[in-house]
């Protein structure tokens, strides 16, 4: 047992000197200009008041994540567990709320379970990513139910300039393989990108020992197929008509204790959506957007009723319509629209309510005021199950200096309970139909230095959540209302050079816990943070992370046994640039085969090697 998992964690003064984000300081030339996710209105996140952070293609590449779940675990303010290892049910948590109050939109279209009421990230393909945004904080008054602790948007490539083809092998630790390939290109009025990937792995056991009723000595494989495209074209320089769809199939082993023998669970999640983006005049523009998301898991299972296996199977469908406008005026740029959301579920399982209607209609404005912004959002929703939600949020930046930025938000949000909280008939007594719907308040306030090369923002965050839906403190698995939640932190990020070193990293200092009882939520730390250190000479690029977290527990009653204690891993990349399209890297992780858990008497990987070839280049 590692020395790390005996012991609490200590952060070292050199840690907290780094804390920082893991964008390398020389990606900056290909960070978005724009993001779109913290206001719906694309801006300058410069001048936003919101908590944001871009992970573009190139960051995802470099941080030798093999899912996006890793990738988005070393972001500022975000945490990330996982039953095992690849494949396996995946939670991230945003300031310390929930996993379930992370709304998950991949191109704008909502995309996860209705019933888990989460986004298995493991089943999103980095390879089909061109950036994605990260929100942190409320933002119902803009999404609606479950953006409570923030949003994550996923945004795939797209068709634009010259055209060109990119691709790529690796290989690595339990026989872990993939290869990815796609092109994008666009003619005079036509845009076209297309991507499709494949891996898989042999695995390692998911369950220890301990983990007495599901263990087997087995290992757990997985293996993942994933395709997309984006198809447009322009009516004239005011008109777009699209499509867009992404499609991912996943495979996966699992422990049961033997019943059934050799458990396994496939998971398929599409997204297809039409869209056409009109500039009615020279200030108004209008975009619609008419999709579907749907999230299918099926696997072999046991029925401890009748004592027979069969097959479980939980299909949920999210029936999407938008109409976003945006409006520039001289007092400033307006966002209106319109929403509407079918929620259902098609399942072995018995739910005594299968559908639900959110429709909504929501208005937001910004604008500058010299060193001042101003930014503002209202959502009024109806929920067929939960009757009217009206949220909002308030957002205030005041560039008070020339190098410094302070910041203010308030907001509401909303969540509603998911159809497994709710419903969801195990055989025995699982869920609850009499929860109710968790309503949160939060604010933040912060100070951005921007000087010499270096970032800087410190944030600090506290998010009250009444009725917070925790599993019950008598380990019953029956979901419950908390009559409140309350998570209060801060975390501290920074970027820049150093004696020719590119450096980053970030510490969140955070306490999320049961107002009533002053017991830590479930799975989350009070204290962790990530360094990334890298340099460029000549065609060569090496990187070191250091990704740490403080002691946690896995249940609500924080008992003893069920305490995780803290750890540090470490991470070391090197990348070879061949020629000017093509490059070769080795990644190691977990350098020094920690053992430490994310779930309690679930493993990890531990010691991996993964070598990579790609190309990036001129297409036909």
């Amino acid at each position: 047992m590692s020395t790390l998992k005996k012991h609490p964690l200590r952060f070292t003064p050199l840690v907290l000197a780094l804390a920082a984000t893991v964008a390398f300081a020389d990606d900056a030339s290909v960070q978005p200009v724009m993001v779109v996710t913290a206001t719906r209105i694309a801006a300058n996140p410069d001048t936003l008041s919101s908590d944001t952070t871009v992970l573009t293609a190139t960051q995802l590449a470099n941080s030798g994540a093999q899912t996006l779940g890793e990738a988005l675990a070393t972001v500022p303010g975000v945490q990330f567990s996982r039953s095992g290892g690849f494949g396996q049910p995946a939670s991230l948590y945003i300031r310390g709320a929930n996993a379930n109050q992370t709304l998950v939109l991949v191109d704008g279209q909502r995309m996860g379970s209705a019933t888990l009421g989460g986004t298995s990230f493991d089943l999103i393909p980095i390879a089909s990513i061109d950036h994605v945004e990260i929100l942190r904080g409320p933002a119902s008054s803009l999404y609606g139910s479950d953006a409570v602790g923030g949003v994550v948007q996923i945004f795939t490539k797209r068709g634009q300039g010259a055209p060109h083809v990119w691709g790529g092998v690796e290989y690595g630790t339990d026989s872990t393989w993939g290869a990815n390939a796609g092109l994008s290109a666009s003619q005079d009025d036509t845009r076209i990108s297309l991507g499709v990937s494949h891996k898989e792995s042999e695995g390692f056991n998911v369950t220890k020992p301990a983990n007495t009723f599901y263990y087997e000595p087995d290992r757990d494989g997985w293996h993942q197929t994933s395709a997309n495209f984006d198809l447009s074209h322009f009516f004239g320089e005011r008109n777009e008509l699209g499509i867009r769809g992404l499609y991912v199939q996943s495979d996966s082993a699992f422990d049961s204790g033997g019943l059934p023998p050799n458990p396994w669970t496939r998971e398929t999640q599409t997204n297809l959506s039409v869209y056409s983006r009109n500039q009615i005049t020279d200030a108004w523009k209008s975009t619609l957007t008419i999709g579907q998301s749907q999230d299918q898991s099926h696997a072999n299972s046991f029925d401890y009723n009748t004592f027979l296996p069969y097959t479980s199977r939980f299909d949920t469908r999210q029936k999407q319509v938008s109409w976003e406008n945006r409006i520039d005026s001289s007092v400033g740029n307006w966002l209106l629209g319109l929403e509407y959301l079918n929620e259902s579920v098609t399942s072995t399982a018995t739910y005594d309510v299968n559908s639900r209607i959110n429709r909504a209609a929501l208005a937001g404005w910004q604008n500058d005021f010299g060193d001042h912004h101003l930014q503002a959002n209202i959502r009024a929703e109806n929920n067929s199950q939960f009757g009217d939600q009206t949220t909002g949020n308030i957002g205030y930046a005041w560039k008070f200096a020339k190098q410094w930025q302070f910041t203010a938000n308030a907001g509401t949000s909303f969540h509603a309970p998911t159809f497994n909280d709710l419903y969801f008939d195990c055989g025995y007594v699982c869920s609850n139909p009499n929860l109710q719907a968790e309503k949160g308040r939060s604010a933040d306030l912060g100070l951005r230095w921007d000087a010499a090369g270096w970032n800087t923002t410190l944030v600090g965050f506290e998010n009250r959540i009444r009725n917070l839906i925790v599993l019950d403190a008598n380990n019953n698995y029956i979901p419950e209302n908390l009559s409140e939640g309350k998570i209060v932190g801060a975390t501290l990020t920074t970027q820049g050079k150093l004696a020719g070193l590119d450096i980053g990293g970030s510490i969140t200092r955070q306490n999320p816990f049961d107002a009533d009882t002053g017991l830590l939520l479930p799975r989350r730390a009070k204290l962790f943070g990530d360094v990334t250190v890298a340099q460029s000479i000549g065609m060569w690029r090496w990187n070191a992370d250091l990704q740490a977290s403080g002691q946690r527990y896995d249940d609500a009653a924080n008992t003893a046994a069920n305490e995780m204690g803290g750890y540090g891993i470490l991470g070391l990349g090197l990348d070879y640039k061949i020629a000017k399209t093509w490059k070769a890297g080795l990644r190691v992780n977990n350098v020094f085969d920690r053992d430490y858990e994310l779930v309690k008497n679930y493993n990890v990987q531990g010691r991996a090697y993964f070598v990579t070839l790609s190309y990036d280049g001129a297409g036909f």
